[in-house]
């Protein structure tokens, strides 16, 4: 298809007039898209100034109002008070239609016909008549209408057109403005607005203000005043500056359109003295959702909302008349926006078109003379050139682009001048070259090897004949990738393509062309049918200009004969035949991995050797065959009780090996070797019989005895004798204290489970003593173990193993559900005051339950929290101080007592101190046993208490043996001893006669 436009010149024109235009129409969208922004945000801050100012001005005129009102009510109470200057008598002025009316200058009466004329009556039209004379005049400004209603159907009145408009029946304490006021609907005795209303004696909309009128607390009437509701909107056009373009609606609480600066109310029908207004329907349907959300709340007032109506969307807001109780709210429709955004855009519009119209001038000629013209110059001598005048030249002028572009086209005549006459060589060359590729793709074709060239994206460009063959691709298949490597993508290897990339390129660079190394690898292939064979992959990269490779280039041999033949060597030299196990050599060497991987991973490894104890006997008596099918069954159940990188071994005969890698501790190994024994100890069938091979095993575990191999698998054998020693069927570790030691903990553990399980634990209390007093008023609990065989047992020898188990949580439930139990008992007994300390550890205070299990104990046993003593040891306070402390708090608001156990074994200082929730300091039995003698356990003593009691907290003193140290300490100014010389721990028994006889021992 021939271009539309050849002519440069053309091509010019319309890409500046393009550049122009779009240029106006980016600049034109931006200034609208700020312009409307700016427009929006005047007019909203026009409405929210005129909301807020139209808002205080009716504010500032209904308080006015109030205010005159209220002056005219004291004025007539004033009045009412005063004896009358003169008497008057309403019952001469009987009008024909039965109803009294009295006229003045300012005010008239209406009595309704059926009113019993009485003094008071008469009283109260004479007072409200020199009232009325004086106020009237004063107020008529303030309000369209003035009135006195009182209690005995009288109703003084401004103007007196009213008076003379009631009918002779007219009850006006029926009226809207009575009732208001009132006492049944006005029990606040507070100003009232009425509902607005149709005041058919002046034909105008009406709302009234009326205030209740007591003497001596007795309701004698209402005062009122009759506003015209238009003022309320009157004065909208004088504040907003550009006219009827925000409009004001007023609405009360239930969200009904009360007034409208663009409509006037309606009557509702009915023939009601005063009937009340309605709305024009277009004005309730377009405004009617957003008045019920506001009277509902979920509106803000002060707000700007943009609401939709019939004619499109209104810019509102609104604000509360706190006077009247009702909303005004003020908006203008969005087409304000829109006519002034159009008058704003068009003066941007033409300031666009008369930049553009410039830019268009300047661009055009300014490009055609700099530009079009020299390269027309060159394109003219360009086109006099062809293949018999190549000595021809274009011109070069000037140094810029277009003269660059001159010179380099005679660079260019200047190379193609050369090439030509190098042509020649050239094609003799490449024929010469082609004869040699047909002769080594004729070798690569009929090559054994399998060879392929990938291009750098790994896709296969080529193959040969036994490529194809082998693999059992198709040659219009597209291959790439692990695919054209026949590399299975997850294989155990863990080769990848990144890798061999990575491997190729770490060679050292050659020159380009020349490869610049080579990835070898032996691996299990996959062809396309599926079939699996070991091939020898060799992999060179060609590279290109930029150091990258072009292309690589595959070649693959068939090794799987050679592997087979390979595996079978390996076999019979690192496993052993029968079992499959690994031998005597491939366990060492596998052992001496594992001691690196543990070295560099700073972990354990276990060494387990084992020997079956009857295995001659059973050789001896069922022979070989059997020997050999017990060896398989015992390989077999070893490995199945193992993980899975886990190794075993045979060594020999009937001895095995174990090996555990990243072990934690012996106790695994001793879980490891348990599971070993019970597996063997399993029947076999042998012949038709069931024997018991049993197994003793000797352990031994790295580094901790060594890490050498040869001495570790000594040291196993060696432990595996000392197993048989004790009587086969069990396991030794190597070491005899370690053996013992871990023995012994798990022997304590078991039976610690035991003892919990059984109730063996028991309580025992070392009362607390006041030293001022010398009178018991706490107890320490201790826990004790009735051992079954080993008798009592201190809590020495088994609280370590029950906080390494984790028994210490449940063992510490019991103690503290026991301790508040029997302080609850002590408390009942005694009719006294009785504290019982329980000791916490870490582990309990860690415990997620430990709060609420507190809680639980607490309200079963009926302890006062305050009767209960937490002690926690400064070591456990300074190993996790963030986290202990908020514990603490919670359990200090509880109401628990809390002392810090043990206090200067730690390193606590006294801003540490500071930041603890405790009451008290237990000093440690450490700094008790030398006083009063030793100088230094004097000045540590006497420095704790002087600190405790600066902090406010109490000083308990533990180990006090000797009456010496009794005095030291009580004139020290310790608060609480506890020691043998007291009393030693007792059991709950003793400690109860022991308060019997509230006598220390």
């Amino acid at each position: 298809m021939k271009p539309v436009i050849r002519s440069l010149n053309a091509k010019l024109l319309l890409i500046v007039i393009g550049f122009v235009v779009l240029s106006g129409i980016i600049g034109a969208i931006r200034v609208g898209f700020g312009e409307t922004q700016r427009i929006q945000a005047l007019y909203d801050n026009r409405l929210q100034a005129l909301s807020t100012r139209y808002n205080s001005y009716l504010e500032n005129e209904l308080d006015s109002r109030l205010q005159a009102l209220q002056s005219a009510r004291q004025v007539l109470l004033e009045d009412l008070t005063q004896l009358p200057q003169r008497s008057l008598n309403i019952a001469e002025h009987r009008d024909a239609d039965g109803a009294y009316r009295l006229y003045s200058e300012h005010s008239a009466v209406f009595v309704h016909q059926d009113t019993p004329v009485t003094e008071q009556l008469n009283r109260q039209i004479a007072a409200s008549g020199r009232s009325w004379d004086y106020i009237a005049p004063v107020l008529s400004h303030a309000f369209s209408g003035l009135y006195f209603i009182s209690t005995q159907r009288m109703s003084r009145v401004w103007p007196s057109t009213i008076a003379r408009a009631h009918k002779p029946d007219h009850d006006v304490t029926h009226e809207v403005f009575f009732q208001s006021a009132a006492p049944a609907n006005n029990p606040e005795r507070e100003a009232r607005w009425t509902p607005i209303y149709f005041d058919n004696y002046s034909n105008v909309w009406m709302t009234s203000l009326v205030l209740p009128v007591y003497i001596n607390d007795t309701f004698i009437g209402v005062v009122g005043g009759d506003i015209n509701v238009t003022y309320l909107l009157d004065k909208l056009d004088d504040l907003d500056a550009d006219g009827n373009q925000i409009q004001a609606f007023i609405f009360n609480r239930q969200g009904e359109l009360i007034l409208h600066s663009e409509s006037s109310p309606h009557k509702t029908s009915g023939d009601d003295i005063y009937p009340t207004l309605s709305a024009t329907s277009s004005q309730v349907d377009d405004l009617s959702d957003y008045m019920h959300d506001v009277a509902s709340g979920e509106l803000a007032l002060g707000t700007i909302y943009r609401e939709p109506a019939a004619e499109g969307k209104l810019n509102i807001v609104a604000n509360r008349l706190t006077q009247m109780d009702w909303m005004i709210s003020f908006y203008y429709p969005q087409s304000v926006i829109a006519d002034a955004f159009r008058e704003s855009m068009m003066a941007v519009y033409v300031n666009i078109l008369m930049l553009a119209v410039f830019l268009f001038v300047v661009l055009f000629f300014s490009i055609r003379r700099i530009v079009i013209y020299r390269i027309q110059a060159l394109a003219d001598a360009t086109e006099k050139i062809d293949r018999d005048r190549w000595y021809l030249s274009v011109p070069e002028i000037g140094q810029d682009e277009i003269g660059r572009l001159g010179k380099s086209i005679n660079n260019m005549l200047d190379q193609i001048r050369h090439l030509v006459r190098g042509l020649d060589d050239k094609i003799v060359l490449l024929d010469k070259a082609g004869a040699e590729s047909r002769k080594l793709m004729s070798a690569i074709e009929n090559s054994v090897s399998l060879v392929a060239i990938l291009n750098k994206q790994w896709q296969l460009d080529y193959a040969n004949t036994q490529y194809w063959q082998v693999t059992g691709f198709n040659l219009d298949e597209h291959c790439e990738g692990y695919q054209a490597l026949l590399l299975p993508q997850k294989n155990s290897q863990q080769i990848t393509i990144e890798g061999i990339k990575a491997e190729i390129l770490s060679g050292k660079p050659r020159l380009e062309g020349e490869d610049t190394g080579q990835w070898q690898a032996e691996y299990l292939a996959v062809t396309g049918r599926g079939e699996r064979f070991w091939i020898m992959q060799t992999i060179t990269a060609i590279m290109g200009q930029d150091q990258e490779p072009e292309f690589y280039v595959c070649v693959g041999q068939d090794i799987s004969d050679l592997k087979e033949k390979q595996q079978e060597v390996e076999k019979l030299a690192y496993y052993d035949h029968l079992t499959g196990l690994a031998n005597r050599t491939e366990f060492k060497r596998l052992l001496g991995r594992a001691l690196q991987h543990g070295q560099r991973a700073s972990s354990k490894v276990a060494l387990f050797y084992l020997d079956l104890d009857h295995f001659k006997r059973i050789n001896d008596t069922f022979g070989h065959e059997a020997g050999d099918q017990l060896l398989t069954e015992v390989a077999r159940r070893l490995k199945s009780e193992l993980r899975d990188d886990d190794v075993v071994a045979r060594l020999g005969g009937d001895e095995f090996a174990v090996l555990l890698d990243q072990v934690e501790s012996p106790q695994y190994a001793y879980v490891v070797a348990n599971k070993i024994i019970t597996a063997l100890n399993r029947p076999m069938e042998l012949q038709g019989k069931e024997v018991v091979a049993g197994v003793s095993i000797g352990i031994t575990m790295a580094p901790d005895d060594s890490s050498h191999i040869d001495t570790l698998m000594k040291n196993a054998d060696l432990a595996m004798y000392q197993a048989k020693d004790k009587g086969r069927n069990a396991f030794q570790f190597y070491t005899s204290d370690m053996n013992l030691a871990v023995e012994q903990r798990l022997t304590v553990e078991r039976e610690l489970r035991v003892a919990l399980k059984n109730g063996q634990f028991e309580l025992y209390y070392q009362p607390v003593i006041d030293l001022t007093t010398g009178k018991m008023v706490a107890a320490e609990a201790l826990v004790r173990w009735n051992h079954p065989t080993r008798g009592l047992v201190l809590p020495g020898e088994f609280i370590p193993a029950a906080e390494d188990s984790g028994l210490i949580v449940p063992l510490g439930k019991w103690v503290l559900k026991t301790a508040c139990y029997q302080a609850r008992l002590i408390q009942k007994s005694m009719h006294r005051k009785f504290s019982v300390s329980v000791n916490l550890s870490a582990r309990q205070l860690n415990d997620p339950s430990f709060l609420t299990n507190l809680d639980r104990v607490l309200e079963v046993t009926s302890l006062p929290p305050e009767s209960l003593v937490l002690e926690v040891t400064e070591s456990t306070l300074m190993e996790d101080s963030e986290n202990v402390i908020p514990r603490l708090e919670k359990l200090r608001l509880k109401g628990c007592s809390l002392a810090i156990d043990d206090f200067g074994t730690g390193y606590s200082s006294l801003s540490y101190l500071k930041r603890l929730p405790i009451n008290s300091l237990k000093v440690d039995r450490s700094f008790v046993k030398d006083l009063p003698d030793d100088e230094e356990d004097r000045a540590i003593t006497s420095l704790i208490v002087a600190m405790a009691n600066s902090l406010h907290y109490k000083v308990v003193v533990e180990g006090v043996e000797t009456d010496q140290q009794h005095r030291f300490l009580s004139d020290c100014g310790c608060h609480f001893g506890q020691g043998f010389l007291y009393s030693r721990p007792l059991p709950a028994d003793h400690l109860m006669a022991m308060l019997f006889d509230d006598v220390a021992p």
